[in-house]
């Protein structure tokens, strides 16, 4: 009995050994974060801008989309891995008439079996990139099911499924013409629709959705959205709302996520296995970070078991400043990331709806923080 405690806990103090990912020609992180974390069965790539490792940024949308996706290979080739290993991708442009050329390149790129994808027009990006490209990677190539049919228009898989989970890519709030419906319960109901289908084609339903990334611009209000939401998405995930500057196609509301039906509620977050997605922490970055210890402690794990994190800051203008409480927080092991200043109305960005936080001080940046961990 004792040998086989001994084991036991060997194996689960082992299997969250996150290890760094850093290419050794790519360009150098511009925060306190890896480029990469190997996580084992998975590797977390940082948000990819479009300077080279020089810092030189490429002249025109179509080679800016390629110098990044080419950071994103380095950081892939340095664990081993290829472009046919991303199972998810997060995509944000900070101008929506960029979205076609975008496509384009990253098609070329992904031409076989493309990852679930979400794609977001933001405000601003560190380093005043136009491009920003995250992914998610699965080791074992023979883990990766690809759902897709002619529904989808865009270089990107309805879904891909690793094993007992289902990379969702973003659906948006449009219907089969690619018209957007006027009212914003209509938008919602056609984006469920839609998602029900994709799901069903997993072996799953709306209520094995755990983790949850809600994007919506200011055409759609918040708290009407809010009560949407609360008829439509399960009172389990881990959910997060974003208000962003503008969505593709001249959408208003898109939703994006990971299903399972073996998700377990902690707290604020949902584990699948030894993967834990956490509800977006909100408030001063002192308190988002704060929350995200506590997030950390509910699932037994803490702060050195961060995979990767989605980082939407009130003004880019807050970077640095941001950096230096963020560093702090992960001083034993920067986990990946992604930063975007999601919307131009930097003062009003929403938060969760438990957030409750006071108005923030001049010198403390006001963020939203998602999180990924491994136990």
């Amino acid at each position: 009995m004792r040998c086989a405690l001994v084991l036991l806990f060997a194996l689960t103090a082992s299997a969250a050994t996150l290890k760094p990912i850093v290419p050794k020609d790519g360009p150098k992180p511009v925060g306190p974060y890896s480029p990469g974390i190997d996580a084992g069965a998975f590797v977390y790539v940082s948000g990819q801008g479009a300077r080279d490792a020089t810092g030189r940024l490429p002249a025109g949308i179509e080679d800016q989309t390629r110098q990044c996706l080419s950071n994103v290979k380095q950081v892939l080739d340095a664990a081993g891995l290829t472009f046919e290993h991303v199972v998810w991708a997060q995509v944000f442009l900070s101008d929506a008439k960029n979205y076609d050329a975008m496509n384009r390149v990253y098609g070329s790129l992904f031409a076989k079996d493309p990852p679930a994808r979400s794609s977001v027009i933001v405000a601003r990006l560190p380093g005043e990139t136009p491009v920003e490209i995250s992914v998610v990677a699965v080791r074992e190539l023979s883990q990766k099911k690809v759902i897709r049919d002619s529904s989808i228009q865009i270089p990107a898989s309805n879904a891909v499924q690793v094993g007992n989970r289902l990379y969702v890519s973003g659906v948006l709030g449009i219907d089969a013409n690619r018209r957007v419906p006027k009212d914003p319960r209509e938008q919602l109901r056609e984006l469920i629709r839609q998602m029900r289908v994709v799901l069903g084609k997993g072996g799953m339903e709306l209520r094995n959705m755990a983790y949850v990334h809600v994007y919506a611009d200011s055409a759609v209000p918040v708290k009407l959205l809010g009560r949407l939401l609360t008829d439509v998405l399960p009172s389990e995930a881990a959910l997060s709302v974003i208000e962003t500057a503008a969505l593709p196609m001249g959408a208003h509301i898109e939703i994006s996520g990971v299903a399972s039906k073996d998700a377990k509620r902690e707290g604020d977050c949902n584990s699948i296995g030894d993967t834990i997605y956490c509800s977006g922490a909100g408030g001063t970055i002192e308190q988002a970070l704060k929350r995200t210890s506590q997030n950390m402690t509910n699932t037994r794990t803490d702060m050195a078991h961060v995979a990767i994190t989605n980082v939407f800051i009130d003004d880019i203008q807050n970077f640095e400043a941001m950096n230096k409480v963020y560093a702090v927080a992960f001083s034993r092991l920067a986990p990946a990331r992604v930063t975007i200043q999601s919307t131009r109305k930097a003062d009003e960005l929403t938060l969760a709806p438990s957030t409750n936080s006071p108005p923030p001080k001049r010198d403390s940046p006001r963020v939203q923080i998602t999180t990924i961990a491994v136990r």
